[in-house]
């Protein structure tokens, strides 16, 4: 297997920062989500990478930019998730609107939620810890709204829901994780539920109205990438960002979310599931691929884990054993002559910075794929923490990531 510096960084005509477009722009103002792909990088390798006709999967797809730029692209596309609130933003953020009858349908909302009496309030752990008492209360309004009235648009306003569901609960908005505010700002924390609510739907139907038409609805499954992929599913380009370790101690997709996904139960009709998001992400302990140690840029590093800590180093193993079983089921149905672009990044563990971009192009030629280059991107507007705790120890930070790498493949 390749060793630790074998793989050379190649050079684009094309600034792949994106530093003057944001990421969080038109639809995908609907629910934000951590660490999304950025469009115009999807853009870039649509443009680059896929032929007509092509279907593009993202097996990693989270709320959904490389579904929707591939719409707007006319192409047809496939997205796999565990996480079902993720899965529901992608769906709305992918449907073609009549804008005048969603229109119509929100100022019938409106008018519903202003004359509802009822509150419905699901069973949430802590509630009181996380709400106050006027805020359940509205949210518990609005959720009464939209269980027992019939919208055309729903789903639209169940992802709206979710988005203040976090913007109104006592949570550090600017953390992944669930942190509750300190004291002095939840003193003047004012409830602005209904005020949020409409405001947010009125511009994100704004955006909807002034946005790209998406020719192609993707293709949204429930599925997680680990467990093998059905037969009759096949795809010409992958385009992801899968995550860049557990989620312990990187990006928590599953307590992001959390806050809607509590409030949206029994109205999201892709919520199936008994498992908790973040328990069910990449690095699960069980059984080890003994193939993975024949990687020996992986080998070495978590070698050099194991001396700092035994425990970081079997994190590290058990995520990139899911990882290893995630490629070969993406590998198996991946047509012909089959393209890849994986976007990940370097974590650092223990002060020990792991190569991603290395191990990730090592395990795709174990499975036949020929490498096509590798390129390097700075993150300057991607959304995700400024600093996080690669030690595990409370207190102790270190800056994230500056670079992204995109690995191209072919079949």
């Amino acid at each position: 297997m390749p060793s630790l510096l074998s793989y050379n960084i190649a050079k684009s005509s094309t600034d792949l920062s994106f530093a003057t477009h944001k990421v969080i722009e038109g639809r995908n103002k609907i629910h934000p989500y951590p660490a999304m792909l950025h469009p115009k990088l999807v853009d870039f390798l649509l443009d680059t990478y896929a032929q007509p006709g092509n279907v593009v999967l993202d097996p990693f797809c989270g709320s959904g930019v490389t579904l929707l730029q591939s719409g707007v692209r006319g192409y047809e596309s496939v997205g796999f998730d565990i996480n079902p609130t993720a899965l529901l933003i992608a769906k709305v953020k992918t449907a073609q609107y009549d804008i005048s009858a969603l229109e119509r349908d929100f100022q019938t909302l409106q008018r519903d939620i202003l004359d509802n009496q009822n509150v419905d309030v699901p069973e949430i752990h802590n509630i009181h810890y996380w709400y106050s008492e006027q805020v359940i209360k509205k949210l518990g309004t609005i959720r009464h709204t939209l269980k027992n009235r019939r919208y055309v648009y729903k789903d639209f306003f169940v992802v709206c829901f979710a988005y203040v569901c976090r913007k109104q609960s006592l949570s550090r908005n600017s953390e992944f994780k669930r942190y509750r505010m300190k004291q002095e700002k939840i003193q003047n924390f004012k409830d602005a539920v209904f005020e949020t609510y409409f405001n947010h739907i009125q511009t994100t139907i704004q955006e909807f109205a002034r946005s790209q038409r998406v020719y192609k609805q993707p293709k949204i499954m429930l599925r997680n990438s680990e467990n093998a992929i059905s037969q009759g599913v096949h795809y010409d380009l992958i385009i992801t960002s899968p995550p860049y370790g557990d989620s312990i101690t990187t990006v928590a997709y599953g307590q992001y979310c959390s806050f809607g996904a509590e409030w949206i139960q029994g109205l999201n009709e892709l919520d199936n599931v008994s498992y908790r998001v973040d328990n069910e992400s990449l690095g699960k302990k069980g059984d080890v691929n003994n193939e993975i140690y024949n990687h020996t840029i992986l080998k070495d590093i978590l070698l050099q884990i194991e001396k700092q800590c035994s425990k970081r180093a079997k994190d590290v193993l058990y995520f990139y054993n899911g990882y290893y079983n995630a490629i070969r089921n993406l590998v198996g149905n991946l047509n012909k002559q089959g393209q890849v672009c994986f976007v990940v990044g370097n974590r650092t563990v223990k002060g020990i910075e792991v190569p991603m971009y290395q191990i990730t192009a090592s395990f795709f030629e174990e499975f036949g794929l020929k490498l096509q280059g590798i390129y390097s991107r700075n993150i300057v507007n991607k959304v995700m923490p400024l600093q996080n705790s690669p030690t595990n120890t409370t207190g102790k930070k270190s800056t994230t990531m500056l670079n992204e790498y995109i690995i191209v493949l072919k079949k």
